[in-house]
């Protein structure tokens, strides 16, 4: 019986450190998502808009007015390759990295679900258990 107690906590102990393990995984998904969503905006306004003049975000909420004299983008396709794309043609290829990343949140959230069911079974297994020991 002690032997079952022990397994059975060690199964709650794992089933929760995984479930805790997905929810960072998935804040990580939710950032990266929002952050591909910011982009997109941002390209839907350089597509539609006629300014020439903008401000270029460098980073660390610092901005450089920038005069626009094509709308053609660099875009870094990996191995430090950059390619000349159209606003339309990047936007493309953000929407598809943002329906895989949702599909991946789609599966990260149907794994914290069965996480988390199987621990509230080996809680009540346990709370089962213990209630067997109060009555002997």
């Amino acid at each position: 019986m002690v032997e079952m107690d022990q397994e059975l906590l060690l199964r709650a102990s794992f089933l929760e450190q995984q479930s805790k393990e997905l929810h960072e995984n998935l804040e990580l998904l939710d950032s990266q998502i929002q952050e591909l969503s910011d982009f997109s905006l941002s390209l839907d306004f350089l597509i539609n808009s006629d300014k020439k003049e903008v401000l270029s975000n460098l980073g660390k909420g610092v901005y450089l007015s920038t005069n626009i004299s094509d709308k053609k983008l660099f875009v870094q396709v990996g191995s430090g390759i950059v390619v000349r794309k159209t606003p339309e043609d990047t936007k493309k290829i953000i929407e598809s990295q943002l329906l895989r990343l949702q599909e991946a949140r789609f599966q990260l959230i149907s794994q914290i679900e069965i996480y988390n069911s199987s621990l509230r079974e080996t809680i009540s297994n346990i709370e089962k258990s213990m209630e067997k020991k109060q009555k002997q």
